[in-house]
């Protein structure tokens, strides 16, 4: 097990007591005595401010797999959002997988109070980080995230993390930002990317947009085409 950082010895044999007092009441007699993982999951069940207390303390360890779990435990808690602050400072985190397990917190709990955390992950090394922090900020969105999010969809070097960003621009398009993605949508690559365009041009555009439907119409790809076609006939029934 890491040692607690920043903790005096008393401090982190009181720590692992603990838990151990914990998972030991509802052990069978006689047990191999818990790993820290078990103990960590164990105390993801447990309501009390101690086992919130144990979680903390185990968000500070100095293996950072035994970090990650604690995060996912915090996250997953019933009272885990009196531990914001740790989620928010797991984002900083040295280890990719501890920032990606606090990412998908974020996610789930909606906290808003970490969108200018995430957005700095943009810059991560690890490619699957980024992707991560992508994802994250579609459920955290705000209105000036498009041009950011934008830019990563038409200058990321890695298709992955090109797709991720189109991904949650689709999500998160508006009736101000839709002909940006049609125009950039209807020439990618891509097929599904293409495809897109048609059901943004088949929801948010007029008339004027028929010609380019038409061309998408005649797309090798039949899911593109059947799309277009049903945009056309959306559009011309108006």
């Amino acid at each position: 097990m890491g040692q607690l950082q920043n903790c005096p010895v008393q401090c982190i044999s009181r720590t692992i007591l603990h838990w151990n007092a914990l998972v030991s009441r509802n052990s069978p007699s006689g047990a191999n005595p818990p790993t820290t993982h078990e103990i960590i999951r164990e105390l993801a069940l447990r309501e009390d401010a101690a086992a919130l207390k144990a979680l903390a303390d185990a968000a500070r360890v100095e293996d950072q797999f035994e970090r990650r779990m604690a995060i996912e435990a915090i996250g997953s808690h019933r009272q885990g959002r009196e531990l914001c602050s740790i989620i928010l400072r797991a984002l900083g985190d040295p280890s990719e997988y501890v920032v990606r397990t606090a990412c998908d917190v974020v996610a789930r709990w909606e906290l808003q109070q970490a969108h200018d955390l995430v957005v700095a992950l943009l810059a991560y090394p690890a490619k699957a980080t980024r992707q991560t922090a992508i994802r994250t900020l579609g459920t955290i969105w705000v209105e000036a995230d498009f041009t950011m999010m934008f830019r990563i969809y038409n200058k990321a070097s890695e298709i992955e993390v090109r797709r991720e960003a189109a991904w949650v621009l689709r999500q998160q398009v508006t009736s101000t930002t839709w002909r940006t993605l049609f125009d950039a949508f209807q020439v990618d690559e891509l097929a599904r990317h293409r495809q897109w365009a048609c059901e943004l041009a088949e929801k948010f555009s007029g008339s004027d947009i028929l010609p380019m439907l038409s061309h998408l119409s005649s797309d090798t790809d039949g899911h593109v085409r059947r799309a277009a076609l049903q945009a056309v006939q959306t559009l011309s029934s108006r």
